[in-house]
């Protein structure tokens, strides 16, 4: 009986109403930045700054924090430079942005590198860039973001610098490489440990670029005998060739491909494609044109989709041989044919973003042995080519420049002339002459395409409210003949069976009133409606009720002949009542 768990369901309401009472208060009210750039401070560096004699640290995703107990007098920073800009201490403190380095003596604080921090007992590696607070939940920033509003609590801290505390038995070097250190046993990065590495050969694996540039790796490393992703250590052994692929486009760049040539195995964020399609080989490096890295083996193309994280087949090896040449950036020959890249998205009207594609589209009526460049060698963002009467401009802007396609088909031999004798060739002017109809995005069928479906999370919100809605439908439907009574019995009251739970005495009631009425002018379907009149002379409100759980509309006769099964227990109880038309 609801009844008995009344108050349960009052504190389970107040707290829903509390919650969007806060949701509503926090979405309505702003609380502005404690300083400004139009503020009286005193910038210590373009992290930490002087106001209104307190501290406040910049952390980037959600603006100033103050600096809680930090010594104006005493505070100093470490250094200008980017990388320590961070961290600053007083005479008591340590701190990373706003937050205490707890133990880490500011009289002996060392910078050791990398970002790990010393004072010859107490080791700290922090982050340099802010991250999310994952241990912040949602529900916690709302409350606390409400509570900052009303002044009952700081603001929330939604983002901060990471920190991770390193075991105080070991001595730390830092070594080259981005967020390493070598302990006496072992190496770590970012603090973690980085278990079987031998930390006097720790080192970055190296990323070799499409233009022949070689840099450091920020992701992968090796000690000469091991290789790592990160903390985590790969199920293969290092050799000289092993590298990390350096991709310029930009959302193809954003996973890490590491490259072992002696196999033909790839890695991508530490994770290992199928080896027993092995060997893979990149296809092209620039992949501007494209929202995907596609890798190529003899059973096929194959890409990581980065929404699933997983490595997924996009289709057959469409290339002669299993081979193929790159003749220009996300150009390809393979036999005779040539092929180029696109890339594509698909947007809703109300959902966004849902899905990027990669096409591998085969030129139409263009042989590989016929075509030729013929653009200045000193050209750059394109270059022009000819196939017979046919003339081709092969950009090298991109897809985030507008330029959807590799290859565009140009109808006008002055502009031939022009493009080809200009070594500035840019993607406005081909955007220009296709304003002019005298550019055409390059024909051709579609071999191969990959998809990543965009991550819709907000739209699951639609099919919890279709799924309330059915639910609540279900339930009536299997309690279709179960009956609601308004009202029930116990200890001598008459207490009505609603969220009120309003109680009436027995003794003190000298009439109950009944009567049917029209629910609405569009469903024709009647409730009931009951009042209480005490013997002192009042009267109670009116209690609306049905006969019993349903969305259907019921007739004027059932909520009347339930009402007589009603009257007949009040009359059990000695309880009068009557049927008012």
């Amino acid at each position: 009986m609801l009844y008995r768990f009344r108050f349960l369901i009052y504190g389970f309401l107040i707290f829903i109403f509390l919650m969007m009472f806060a949701l509503l208060f926090v979405s309505l009210s702003s609380k502005s930045e404690p300083i400004d750039y139009d503020s009286n401070k005193k910038d210590l560096n373009r992290i930490f700054t002087q106001f209104e004699g307190k501290i406040y640290a910049m952390v980037p995703g959600n603006g100033y924090y103050e600096v809680k107990g930090a010594n104006t007098a005493t505070f100093k920073i470490i250094s200008e430079s980017f990388s320590d800009a961070h961290i600053g201490y007083d005479d008591q403190h340590v701190y990373a942005g706003n937050i205490i380095l707890e133990d880490l003596d500011p009289s002996r604080l060392t910078v050791l590198g990398n970002n790990y921090y010393t004072d010859g007992k107490t080791t700290y590696y922090c982050a340099r860039n802010s991250e999310k607070n994952e241990s912040l939940s949602a529900v916690g920033f709302v409350i606390r973001l409400g509570g900052q509003s009303l002044g009952l609590s700081d603001k929330p801290q939604n983002y901060w610098y990471p920190f991770k505390k390193l075991d105080e038995s070991s001595t730390y070097l830092s070594k080259p490489g981005f967020a390493i250190a070598a302990g006496e046993k072992v190496a770590f990065f970012k603090g973690l440990e980085m278990k079987n590495s031998n930390p006097k050969t720790i080192r970055p694996v190296k990323i070799h670029y499409y233009d022949g540039d070689v840099r450091d790796s920020e992701g992968y490393f090796t000690d000469g005998r091991n290789v790592y992703f990160q903390d985590g250590q790969l199920p293969l052994k290092y050799n000289e060739k092993i590298h990390e692929i350096g991709i310029e486009s930009d959302i193809p760049s954003r996973s890490a491909y590491l490259i072992n040539p002696q196999n033909g195995m790839v890695y991508v964020n530490g994770k290992p494609f199928d080896e027993s399609k092995a060997p893979y080989r990149l296809l092209g490096m620039n992949l501007k044109h494209a929202y995907q890295a596609l890798f190529v083996s003899k059973d096929g193309l194959y890409f990581y989709d980065t929404e699933a994280e997983k490595v997924i087949r996009a289709g057959d090896n469409p290339f002669e041989n299993n081979q193929f040449q790159e003749i220009a950036p996300d150009v390809f020959t393979s036999g005779n044919k040539v092929y180029f890249l696109k890339a594509t998205e698909e947007w809703g009207r109300k959902r966004g973003l849902l899905s990027r594609t990669t096409h591998l589209i085969e030129l139409e009526d263009v042989l590989a042995s016929g075509i030729k460049k013929i653009s200045r060698a000193d050209s750059y963002n394109g270059s022009v080519w000819q196939h017979g009467s046919r003339y081709f401009y092969f950009d090298d802007a991109g897809s985030s420049q507008m330029m959807p396609s590799t290859v565009y088909e140009i109808k006008d031999i002055n502009t031939v002339k022009l493009l080809a004798g200009d070594g500035t060739l840019g993607s406005e002017a081909i955007r220009d002459l296709s304003k002019r109809n005298m550019s055409t995005g390059g024909e051709g069928t579609t071999v191969v395409k990959a998809v990543t479906d965009s991550d819709n999370n907000w739209y699951d919100s639609y099919w919890v409210i279709f799924g309330v809605a059915g639910l609540v439908y279900a339930i009536s439907y299997f309690f279709r003949n179960v009956k609601f009574h308004p009202f029930f019995i116990k200890d001598g009251y008459l207490i009505m069976n609603n969220l009120s739970f309003k109680k009436f005495e027995i003794s003190d009631i000298n009439k109950i009133i009944f009567s049917s009425f029209k629910a609405g002018s569009r469903s024709g379907g009647y409730s009931g409606k009951m009042q209480v009149l005490q013997k002192n002379g009042n009267t109670s409100r009116s209690f609306i009720f049905s006969s019993k759980i349903t969305l259907v509309s019921q007739s004027e006769n059932e909520i009347l002949s339930y009402i007589r099964e009603l009257q007949k227990e009040l009359g059990i109880d000695g309880i009068e009542s009557e049927v008012r038309h």
